[in-house]
């Protein structure tokens, strides 16, 4: 491997690394929506029948946060993955 082809992968990986903090923070404010919306199902569902919307938004809401959630960790852990066989190639390529 040329320097030039490991410039390019160690460019490549510091891009994900970038990409990966931006997903995490999503992921983080995907469960405080989560607890947000406990929040605002527990007071619709707190006060009975008249604040009954609020009760199923909040449902829906904790529903939706917690699927992005999850979608964006399996994002995370196959990202984190691959910086991690990018570094491995070219630590590998530096032993040799």
């Amino acid at each position: 491997m040329n320097d030039n082809e490991k410039r390019s992968l160690s460019k490549e990986a510091q891009m994900q690394i970038k990409a990966l903090n931006k997903i995490n923070r999503w992921k983080n404010i995907a469960l405080i929506l989560s607890a947000v919306g406990v929040a605002i199902a527990y007071h619709g569902m707190a006060d009975g029948i008249q604040n009954l919307f609020l009760g199923i938004s909040g449902i829906i809401i904790i529903v939706v946060s917690t699927l992005s959630a999850a979608v964006l960790n399996l994002g995370l852990k196959n990202g984190r993955r691959n910086v991690g066989k990018i570094l491995h190639i070219l630590d590998g390529d530096v032993k040799s």
